[in-house]
């Protein structure tokens, strides 16, 4: 989930993998947080723990691809990304 309201918009927060769209002093950074979940089907809600410090634009793609890496490599079988 992305977004670039960090008042009212949740959506990065609850995200199994969030995005937030940042200013830092007039450049564009974004802040990744992992293992959000909006709570549905019985289970709790829950926000994503942010992993670093705020990427640039250009970062975004590789920092995802290595989550994602991260997680085949470290999955059971059958393993969800939450529960790894």
């Amino acid at each position: 989930n992305i977004s670039g309201c960090m008042n009212a918009c949740g959506h990065h927060h609850v995200g199994t993998i969030g995005i937030l769209g940042v200013d830092k002093k007039g450049e564009e950074f974004y802040q990744i947080s992992i293992g959000g979940h909006a709570g549905h089907a019985g289970q709790t809600a829950s926000i994503g723990a942010i992993i670093g410090p705020s990427v640039s634009r250009d970062e975004v793609p590789d920092v995802i691809g290595r989550i994602l890496d991260t997680y085949v490599a470290l999955r059971a079988p059958g393993e969800t990304f939450l529960a790894t």
